[in-house]
């Protein structure tokens, strides 16, 4: 048999060992689905919270009472709101809806003038009588969220006129879940805002005390604290004279730069909010790629122990050279590593091309730019001459290892070095051009991660050029030395060579 024949039967051993194992199905599958839990768990809990229960004593008249009802009217218009444009993108087709209606996709973020054109509009009840007349044959009917916070009256043996301490001590047994506010959902008290009776909203002498257990929810406080510092201000302008339609045009104006880039001259040069969430696609692309090649190049360290310390590799040793196994075990663990990257973004973008429509676009408007740009060529790339670094500077410390444990020692040191590129990729992001992601990219063990970032910002062609290239020449230097030293360890017994011993057995290669 040939020695391509020997390398290829090698890998294919070492691409069956791993392709049958449970734990090559479990990561091929748990990466991508945990990374999208981890982005929709947290998003679903807080859509999903109960409504929380809380009570209002204004000892100062009323106000502030009718103020926060004011509130709490117009965050559930607002939640509702961005519900029904949510809807209406994966219910409604596009030609059916009215550029000016409320089920329009939102340009921007949902302000106040929205929810009060929506509010005037009828709000949900208009919703409701329009859609069925609107909507794809099949849609579920729309369910608007209920509401985050519900004011209750105080408990009947509060005395409201009472010292605000007093008060607090009063409902102390609601707060903490003893006695049950209502007999009906939310039952227990949440928290509870008083309003001491010298209170002035544009010259306050005291603060407006909030009770809760719950003292890391901010969410009922930050949402009252904005809306009622937001009324002061205007309370204060009509103070000095000025109307209060007067104040809300002044609120209303906003100063904006319209961000433009030379590199989409082509479509006149301004900049969307695509292009914008579309520099997180090479962050992803740098995040995978090095996801993948320590996924894969871990395999490697671990088999070679394992061959090792069972004397299967004195067995395999006795038909293949040492080289030869160690390229077959290379070329096989590649595909693994290609296996499961094919995996992970086919199970990735599944999740995503099924979410709800602002996801599915950004899956469409991602894969656009993947296929048009220069990323799944540099993709490729950074892979190999990752992958050979990498993976071959494991499996030379995996030859000279008897157990996990004397791995470890050798690779922490290392593995500290290599994750560094991890810490920097937001930097990275954020100045691609600057002197950290321009020095880190000359760095051969980081230049793949770094330049994968820095492809969206259209680098020099001869940087990327030259930083390839030295990157290139690196990893097979890198290849040559670990296979000297592999050759060289592989059959040895004993304790692991010292890295003076095992720079000596790079040198003589036997």
């Amino acid at each position: 048999m040939s020695v391509l024949g020997r390398i290829f039967l090698v890998a294919k051993r070492e691409y069956k060992h791993h392709a049958q194992s449970k734990g090559f199905w479990l990561t091929m599958v748990a990466v991508p689905v945990i990374a999208a839990l981890a982005g929709l768990i947290p998003q679903w809990v807080q859509e999903n919270k109960p409504a929380r229960a809380f009570t209002v004593i204004d000892q100062s008249g009323g106000a502030i009472l009718a103020d926060i009802d004011a509130t709490i009217a117009a965050d559930n218009a607002k939640r509702a709101l961005a519900a029904l444009k949510d809807y209406a993108a994966d219910n409604i087709p596009p030609e059916s809806v009215p550029m000016l209606s409320p089920m329009a996709p939102a340009r921007g973020d949902i302000t106040a003038d929205d929810v009060a054109v929506f509010q005037a509009w009828g709000g949900v009840e208009k919703a409701k009588e329009l859609l069925p007349k609107l909507v794809r044959e099949g849609a579920p009917a729309f369910n608007p969220p209920g509401p985050r916070f519900v004011r209750v009256e105080p408990p009947p043996e509060v005395d409201p006129a009472a010292d605000p301490a007093a008060i607090g001590t009063a409902l102390s047994p609601y707060l903490r879940a003893e006695k049950p506010i209502a007999q009906t959902a939310p039952a227990y008290l949440s928290s509870a805002l008083i309003v001491p009776q010298d209170y002035v909203l544009t010259r306050p002498t005291t603060a407006i005390q909030y009770w809760t257990t719950n003292i890391n929810d901010f969410d009922l406080q930050t949402l009252v604290e904005r809306a009622l510092t937001a009324e002061a201000q205007r309370a204060m302008y009509e103070e000095q004279g000025m109307s209060r339609d007067a104040v809300a045009a002044i609120e209303q104006r906003r100063v904006a730069l319209q961000p433009f880039s030379p590199d989409k001259q082509e479509s006149g040069g301004e900049v969307e909010m695509k292009d914008r969430l579309l520099n997180i696609v090479p962050l992803g692309l740098a995040l995978l790629l090095w996801m993948s090649i320590f996924t894969v190049a871990n395999l490697l360290l671990l088999g070679v122990i394992e061959e090792r310390s069972n004397k299967l590799i004195e067995v395999l040793l006795s038909s293949v050279s040492a080289e030869e196994f160690m390229a077959g075990k290379l070329l096989g663990i590649a595909g693994i590593g290609l296996t499961i990257l094919v995996a992970w973004l086919t199970v990735g973008l599944i999740i995503m091309i099924n979410g709800s429509g602002p996801t599915v676009a950004f899956a469409h408007d991602a894969i656009n730019l993947i296929l048009s740009g220069p990323y799944i060529p540099a993709f490729a790339f950074y892979f190999v001459v990752g992958y050979l670094t990498i993976a071959s500077v494991f499996l030379g410390l995996g030859s000279v290892c008897n157990s996990q444990q004397e791995a470890q020692s050798l690779l922490t040191p290392l593995i500290f070095v290599l994750m560094l590129p991890f810490f920097l990729l937001m930097p990275m992001l954020e100045d691609p051009n600057g002197p950290i992601a321009t020095t880190a990219g000359w760095i051969p063990v980081y230049t793949p991660f770094v330049m994968m970032v820095r492809l969206s910002t259209n680098p020099p062609w001869t940087e990327v050029v030259a930083t390839g290239a030295v990157t290139l020449f690196f990893s097979i230097l890198v290849l040559w030395a670990m296979a000297r030293l592999f050759k060289s360890a592989i059959l040895r017994t004993g304790q692991p060579p010292r890295l003076i011993e095992m720079w000596r057995m790079m040198r003589r290669g036997s």
